[in-house]
Protein backbone atom coordinates (compact mmCIF):
# COMPACT_ATOMS: atom_id res chain seq x y z
CA UNK A 1 0.00 0.00 0.00
CA UNK A 2 3.00 2.24 1.05
CA UNK A 3 4.23 1.89 -2.59
CA UNK A 4 1.08 2.50 -4.11
CA UNK A 5 0.78 5.93 -1.88
CA UNK A 6 4.65 6.58 -3.52
CA UNK A 7 3.66 6.19 -6.94
CA UNK A 8 0.72 8.57 -6.81
CA UNK A 9 2.41 11.17 -5.27
CA UNK A 10 5.39 10.79 -7.58
CA UNK A 11 2.78 10.72 -10.55
CA UNK A 12 1.02 14.04 -9.46
CA UNK A 13 4.69 15.89 -8.66
CA UNK A 14 5.98 14.93 -12.16
CA UNK A 15 2.88 15.90 -13.99
CA UNK A 16 2.06 19.30 -11.85
CA UNK A 17 6.30 19.97 -12.16
CA UNK A 18 5.88 19.11 -16.26
CA UNK A 19 2.94 21.72 -16.77
CA UNK A 20 3.80 24.89 -18.64
CA UNK A 21 2.65 28.13 -16.94
CA UNK A 22 0.07 28.70 -19.57
CA UNK A 23 -1.62 25.55 -18.24
CA UNK A 24 -1.87 26.75 -15.25
CA UNK A 25 -3.52 30.07 -16.52
CA UNK A 26 -5.94 27.50 -18.47
CA UNK A 27 -6.80 25.06 -15.74
CA UNK A 28 -6.88 27.85 -12.69
CA UNK A 29 -10.40 27.74 -11.12
CA UNK A 30 -13.14 29.59 -12.77
CA UNK A 31 -11.59 29.20 -16.18
CA UNK A 32 -14.19 26.77 -16.91
CA UNK A 33 -11.92 24.74 -19.28
CA UNK A 34 -11.22 21.84 -16.29
CA UNK A 35 -13.68 21.59 -13.87
CA UNK A 36 -17.40 20.86 -14.91
CA UNK A 37 -20.41 21.72 -13.54
CA UNK A 38 -20.85 18.19 -11.29
CA UNK A 39 -17.49 19.32 -10.31
CA UNK A 40 -17.66 22.51 -9.30
CA UNK A 41 -20.61 21.57 -7.12
CA UNK A 42 -18.69 19.15 -4.95
CA UNK A 43 -18.29 20.18 -0.76
CA UNK A 44 -14.67 20.99 -0.48
CA UNK A 45 -13.53 20.69 -3.80
CA UNK A 46 -12.39 24.16 -3.91
CA UNK A 47 -10.96 25.12 -0.69
CA UNK A 48 -7.61 25.79 -2.15
CA UNK A 49 -8.10 27.50 -5.09
CA UNK A 50 -7.24 30.35 -3.12
CA UNK A 51 -3.67 29.13 -3.25
CA UNK A 52 -3.29 28.80 -7.07
CA UNK A 53 -0.31 31.10 -8.34
CA UNK A 54 2.92 32.49 -7.37
CA UNK A 55 3.37 34.11 -3.64
CA UNK A 56 6.09 35.64 -1.86
CA UNK A 57 6.61 33.97 1.45
CA UNK A 58 8.07 34.94 4.59
CA UNK A 59 9.09 32.84 7.46
CA UNK A 60 9.17 32.16 10.90
CA UNK A 61 10.68 29.04 12.32
CA UNK A 62 11.41 27.70 16.12
CA UNK A 63 15.24 26.76 16.12
CA UNK A 64 14.63 23.99 18.08
CA UNK A 65 11.00 22.37 18.70
CA UNK A 66 8.93 20.73 21.54
CA UNK A 67 12.22 21.89 24.05
CA UNK A 68 10.43 25.26 25.05
CA UNK A 69 12.49 27.24 22.81
CA UNK A 70 12.13 30.92 21.94
CA UNK A 71 14.21 31.58 19.32
CA UNK A 72 12.79 32.05 16.09
CA UNK A 73 14.54 32.18 12.41
CA UNK A 74 12.84 34.42 10.13
CA UNK A 75 13.65 33.71 6.39
CA UNK A 76 11.93 34.56 2.74
CA UNK A 77 10.81 32.23 -0.15
CA UNK A 78 8.14 31.69 -2.68
CA UNK A 79 5.54 29.23 -3.34
CA UNK A 80 4.23 28.11 -7.18
CA UNK A 81 0.86 26.04 -7.04
CA UNK A 82 -1.27 24.81 -9.42
CA UNK A 83 -4.29 22.25 -9.60
CA UNK A 84 -4.11 18.94 -10.99
CA UNK A 85 -6.47 15.96 -11.87
CA UNK A 86 -9.58 18.50 -12.93
CA UNK A 87 -8.85 20.31 -9.20
CA UNK A 88 -8.99 16.97 -7.71
CA UNK A 89 -5.15 17.46 -6.96
CA UNK A 90 -2.34 20.44 -6.71
CA UNK A 91 0.95 20.78 -5.89
CA UNK A 92 3.18 23.44 -4.36
CA UNK A 93 6.74 23.67 -5.38
CA UNK A 94 8.37 26.09 -2.77
CA UNK A 95 11.66 27.66 -2.33
CA UNK A 96 13.35 27.79 1.31
CA UNK A 97 16.17 30.80 1.54
CA UNK A 98 17.35 29.89 4.96
CA UNK A 99 20.49 31.18 6.40
CA UNK A 100 23.41 29.25 5.38
CA UNK A 101 21.72 27.83 2.00
CA UNK A 102 18.14 27.17 -0.21
CA UNK A 103 16.09 23.98 0.02
CA UNK A 104 13.35 23.07 -1.97
CA UNK A 105 10.11 21.13 -0.99
CA UNK A 106 6.85 19.83 -2.72
CA UNK A 107 3.86 19.39 -0.82
CA UNK A 108 1.19 17.41 -3.13
CA UNK A 109 -2.36 17.34 -2.37
CA UNK A 110 -5.58 15.21 -2.74
CA UNK A 111 -8.97 15.47 -2.01
CA UNK A 112 -11.15 12.55 -1.19
CA UNK A 113 -15.06 13.67 -2.77
CA UNK A 114 -16.29 11.10 0.05
CA UNK A 115 -15.29 12.22 3.45
CA UNK A 116 -14.63 15.73 1.47
CA UNK A 117 -11.31 16.00 3.21
CA UNK A 118 -8.21 17.28 1.90
CA UNK A 119 -4.59 15.09 2.33
CA UNK A 120 -1.39 17.20 2.37
CA UNK A 121 2.23 15.45 1.90
CA UNK A 122 5.62 16.40 1.83
CA UNK A 123 8.69 15.63 -0.27
CA UNK A 124 12.09 17.51 0.50
CA UNK A 125 14.98 18.16 -1.65
CA UNK A 126 17.42 18.07 1.25
CA UNK A 127 16.41 14.15 1.38
CA UNK A 128 15.52 12.83 -1.50
CA UNK A 129 15.41 9.68 -0.90
CA UNK A 130 13.33 9.20 2.27
CA UNK A 131 9.89 7.82 2.31
CA UNK A 132 7.09 10.17 2.03
CA UNK A 133 5.42 9.90 5.43
CA UNK A 134 1.44 9.77 6.10
CA UNK A 135 -0.43 12.79 5.30
CA UNK A 136 -1.81 15.52 7.02
CA UNK A 137 -5.03 15.16 7.03
CA UNK A 138 -8.27 17.60 7.36
CA UNK A 139 -10.85 20.37 5.58
CA UNK A 140 -11.85 24.42 5.95
CA UNK A 141 -14.78 25.20 8.05
CA UNK A 142 -15.90 28.80 7.68
CA UNK A 143 -12.63 29.55 6.12
CA UNK A 144 -10.05 28.01 8.24
CA UNK A 145 -8.42 24.96 7.12
CA UNK A 146 -6.91 22.56 10.18
CA UNK A 147 -5.43 19.47 9.42
CA UNK A 148 -3.79 16.43 11.75
CA UNK A 149 -1.30 13.62 11.37
CA UNK A 150 -0.17 11.67 13.87
CA UNK A 151 3.32 11.18 12.13
CA UNK A 152 6.42 11.91 13.80
CA UNK A 153 8.32 11.53 16.94
CA UNK A 154 10.57 13.49 19.27
CA UNK A 155 13.06 11.38 21.53
CA UNK A 156 11.36 8.40 20.98
CA UNK A 157 7.65 9.78 21.77
CA UNK A 158 5.00 10.27 19.06
CA UNK A 159 4.06 13.60 18.30
CA UNK A 160 1.42 14.80 16.37
CA UNK A 161 1.24 17.24 13.66
CA UNK A 162 -1.39 20.34 13.17
CA UNK A 163 -1.61 22.67 9.81
CA UNK A 164 -3.50 25.86 9.90
CA UNK A 165 -4.73 28.31 7.15
CA UNK A 166 -6.29 30.89 7.98
CA UNK A 167 -6.59 34.77 7.26
CA UNK A 168 -7.29 33.84 3.37
CA UNK A 169 -7.97 36.98 1.16
CA UNK A 170 -7.22 37.01 -2.94
CA UNK A 171 -3.91 38.39 -1.97
CA UNK A 172 -2.78 37.11 1.34
CA UNK A 173 -2.92 34.19 3.63
CA UNK A 174 -1.25 33.06 6.66
CA UNK A 175 -0.36 28.89 7.40
CA UNK A 176 1.17 27.63 10.96
CA UNK A 177 2.65 24.21 11.93
CA UNK A 178 2.19 23.18 15.22
CA UNK A 179 3.23 19.79 17.16
CA UNK A 180 1.80 17.59 20.30
CA UNK A 181 3.84 15.80 22.64
CA UNK A 182 0.21 14.75 24.36
CA UNK A 183 -1.64 13.66 21.83
CA UNK A 184 -3.15 16.96 21.18
CA UNK A 185 -3.78 18.26 24.66
CA UNK A 186 -1.18 21.04 24.26
CA UNK A 187 0.41 22.15 21.13
CA UNK A 188 3.68 24.33 20.38
CA UNK A 189 3.36 26.43 17.07
CA UNK A 190 6.94 26.08 15.35
CA UNK A 191 6.37 27.52 11.91
CA UNK A 192 4.54 30.00 10.51
CA UNK A 193 4.43 31.44 7.11
CA UNK A 194 2.62 34.69 5.87
CA UNK A 195 1.69 35.02 2.10
CA UNK A 196 1.43 37.64 -0.11
CA UNK A 197 0.63 37.16 -3.81
CA UNK A 198 2.75 37.29 -6.36
CA UNK A 199 0.90 36.55 -9.58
Amino acid sequence: MQIHTRLAVTVWVILGLMASEPSVAQSSPGSGTEIGHAESAVPGLHDFDFLVGRWQVHHRKLKHRLVNSHEWIEFEGTLFNQPLMGGYANVDDTVFEVPGGTYRGVAPRSFDAKSAQWSIWWMDSRKPLAPIGPPVIGSFHNGVGMFYANDDTENGKPVRTRFIWSEITPTSCHWEQAESPDGGKTWETDWIQDLKRVQ
